[in-house]
């Protein structure tokens, strides 16, 4: 029978409320001016969970928690003076809800929710207070229990101007945007909304963002991590955005869990006690590229790391345009200073070890060191110190090198990637870009102390023209060509009046079928060739290069005169090159190959056939290596090696996809490249030329394609003949009317 026995109906959940009561009161401590104890504006609102199906049938006041009882009972809570009931002046918005709903126990509520709103108690915002809701019920033969069943506290329409948008106008000039805050959880009610208040202002009118989404991402997150709350909701409006409508608006609820499963390497310290950080870097006066070099050395001398640096890029200037044109480059370190004390050594390392003297805001600089990034923090301290950097996010010059070293790094306040707020700033397919990558020369001796190269669209600068001299008696195509000093001077002679930059001197051969003199030889074949060309100045205006993948032989040679080191093995084949290019603080080329020039013929199989990819990550291993040993970036040439390793279809892939090649790995962002086809036994397969002086006109179509995909170094062997395709291919391939055409599409 018992199954046939129906459980009592479940009560509605009746409630009966008041709605928008206006009141003043002395209960809710600091008033607009932070003065304690004075009345102000209050708006209750009150909710009480109550069946009212006695009162509702037999139409008795006395049967329902009346709301004219209830509002009284408010009434007088409210507005008793604080000092007249004996109370602490300072009572705060959650204390006075709890006594709120106090009076509605006492007058026979059990649920009740209460929202109290202070329309003066804050400045900028149209109001802020608490919302607290409590049970209370008496359990048989016991004496009466309260339950807290939720509480928060909140802020609404709080007016602040940022920079938010994507439109040109938007970027410039701040704009109000309304913003609602609301603190969950237990204690919530206690929150300082004052302090909340101003904290949500600082970040939204410190910092510059895209879309709404990426300020309440930011705000949420800055709450829950940087300020420790346990869960807010953010909502964001921009009254203006829509021309006839109150205007569109996001809202989101994080709790501070959410954000510990953020997965970021860029978020952890180095060690106990070293933390990450994030330099910028720039230079308009002076020996600029010295003077950039000179501050790492001045940050290691304090005590910083320097972990990495970004490619070196040349800039207009911004904001005073009336100045000269920068270099700028990023770099990554590790400190245990805190943020402020790096800005203190970081201002040493300016005024007092490099001689900065500010002249305008903005304006023409010896040297500039900006904070960009530490660790994820946020801090706004004023005008003395903002992490992250401010304006960073509207610089293509800050954000294109930091790319190159933290691409997936989340931006603290936006939540983006810098990589995507790079794609955001330089969309990838319709932006012309003005930036140069520099590859600085360390002992200029006429005005040509840089190599200029157009990383980002390859049109904006002339392909460079390496001719080549090897001194040497076995070379495959020009082997004892050049074995008298006086055969040298000619050469070099006629390699510059047919327009060559660069004069790349080698004194060993790397065919397959040479023999390994030894460094010691090779020093004595490429010293007198370097120190003649440099006892002449009419070559003060070329850059000289040393084929060796021998360190002593790199280092003999940059003291005697040249300025790049060339090695076809990217320091594989000595342990020593790495460490002396760093000591040398040179540009060196970084070439792919595998195993020695003896046995690299043998060495040509590459998974699933496939050169590019494996060639691919083999030289951007090469590069992390370089870096871990404490090579700049700015000094990094690579090369993908044309017949090292690599059979005649392979070399032929590799200039066919050259530019998928040259853009295939992060490591390879931002730096140039050079490529030797030049009378390579490839060409002759295909032309039947057997003598390789034969192979010019089939090197020149070589060419034309390494041009095409994106080089900008081309090692020949015939500058004169070259140095006409280059004038054809450069007026085809490296034309800025392209980019205009591309633009106009």
């Amino acid at each position: 029978m018992s199954s046939n026995v129906q459980p009592p109906p479940i009560l509605p959940p009746d409630v009966i409320s008041i709605r928008g009561l206006s009141l003043k009161t002395s209960k809710a401590g600091l008033d607009t001016w932070h003065r304690a104890g004075r009345s102000q504006p209050v708006t209750v609102d009150a909710w009480v969970r109550a069946p009212v199906a006695v009162a509702g049938i037999s139409d008795l006041v006395t049967e329902s928690v009346h709301y004219g009882t209830l509002c009284k009972a408010i009434t007088k809570v409210v507005e008793t003076n604080a000092a007249v009931a004996g109370q602490d002046a300072r009572t705060n918005p959650k204390k006075l809800a709890t006594e709120v709903i106090e009076s509605a126990f006492d007058i026979g509520a059990e649920n009740v929710r209460v929202r109290l709103c202070f329309p003066k108690k804050l400045l900028r915002a149209d109001g802020a207070g608490v919302e607290v809701a409590m049970h209370r019920y008496t359990p048989y033969g016991s004496d009466p229990v309260t339950i807290d069943v939720d509480e928060k506290a909140f802020i609404e329409g709080l007016h602040v101007f940022g920079i938010i948008g994507v439109n040109p106008w938007e970027r410039l000039e701040k704009q109000e945007v309304v913003i609602g805050v609301d603190v969950h959880g237990p204690g919530s009610g206690d929150a300082d909304v004052v302090r909340v208040a101003d904290e949500v202002v600082n970040v939204v009118e410190n910092a510059s963002f895209q879309t709404i989404e990426a300020l309440v991402t930011a705000l949420t997150r800055f709450l829950c991590v940087d300020k420790a709350l346990e869960k807010v909701t953010v909502k964001a409006e921009k009254p203006r955005a829509i021309a006839f409508a109150r205007g569109p608006a996001v809202q989101i609820t994080r709790s501070r869990r959410y954000y510990s499963t953020e997965a970021t390497a860029f978020r952890q310290q180095v060690n106990d006690k070293e933390h990450i950080a994030y330099l910028g870097m720039g230079s308009n006066l002076g020996e600029r590229a010295a003077l950039m070099s000179a501050a790492l050395i001045e940050l290691e001398n304090r005590g910083i790391r320097v972990l990495a640096t970004s490619s070196m890029y040349e800039s207009a200037p911004m904001y005073v345009e009336n100045q000269p044109r920068f270099l700028n480059a990023v770099c990554k370190i590790a400190t245990t200073m805190t943020p402020h004390e790096l800005l203190a050594a970081v201002q040493d390392v300016e005024k007092n070890a490099l001689g900065r003297v500010k002249l305008i805001d903005k304006g023409p600089r010896s040297i500039d060191l900006d904070i960009l990034l530490y660790d994820d923090i946020v801090l706004r301290d004023g005008k003395i110190l903002s992490i992250p950097h401010l304006l960073m996010l509207e610089r293509e010059f800050v954000l294109r090198p930091l790319a190159q070293l933290a691409p997936d790094y989340i931006h603290p306040v936006t939540c983006t990637t810098i990589a995507k707020h790079l794609d955001h700033l330089c969309p990838p397919d319709e932006f012309i870009s003005d930036l140069y990558t520099v590859i600085p020369l360390k002992l200029p001796r006429g005005p040509i102390n840089q190599l200029m190269f157009d990383t980002i669209h390859h049109v904006h600068t002339p392909t460079h023209l390496m001719a080549i001299l090897n001194v040497t008696p076995d070379s495959f195509s020009d082997g004892g060509d050049h074995i008298s000093l006086d055969d040298i001077l000619a050469t070099a002679r006629d390699f510059v009046a047919n327009k060559a930059t660069i004069i790349d001197i080698g004194g060993q051969s790397t065919h397959p079928k040479s023999v390994n003199p030894g460094p010691a030889v090779e020093l004595e074949r490429v010293l007198p060739a370097i120190k003649l060309l440099r006892s002449h100045k009419e070559f003060d205006n070329v850059v000289i290069s040393v084929d060796t993948y021998y360190a002593s032989v790199a280092r003999g040679a940059v003291e005697a005169g040249a300025d790049i080191i060339n090695d076809v093995s990217a320091g594989a084949l000595d342990p020593d090159m790495f460490p002396t290019a760093v000591r040398l603080d040179v540009p060196i080329v970084l070439m792919h190959t595998r195993g020695t020039p003896q046995t690299m013929s043998s060495m040509t199989q590459y998974a699933n056939d496939d050169v590019i990819a494996d060639a691919a990550d083999e030289l951007a291993e090469r590069v992390r290596e370089a870096e871990k040993a404490g090579i700049k970036r700015w000094n990094m040439i690579l090369d993908p090696g044309l017949g090292f390793a690599k059979n005649s279809k392979q070399n032929l892939n590799i200039l066919r996809e050259l530019k998928f090649f040259i853009h295939s790995r992060r490591e390879f962002d931002g730096l140039p490249w050079l490529l030797g086809p030049s009378r390579k036994g490839f060409i002759g397969k295909l032309t039947g030329r057997e003598q390789p002086k034969d192979r010019v006109a089939g090197t020149g179509a070589a060419i034309s394609a390494c041009i095409a995909g994106g080089a900008e170094i081309v090692r020949v062997h015939d500058p004169k003949e070259i140095g006409d395709v280059l004038a054809v291919a450069d007026m085809i391939y490296r034309n800025p009317a392209s980019l205009a055409l591309r633009k106009r599409k």
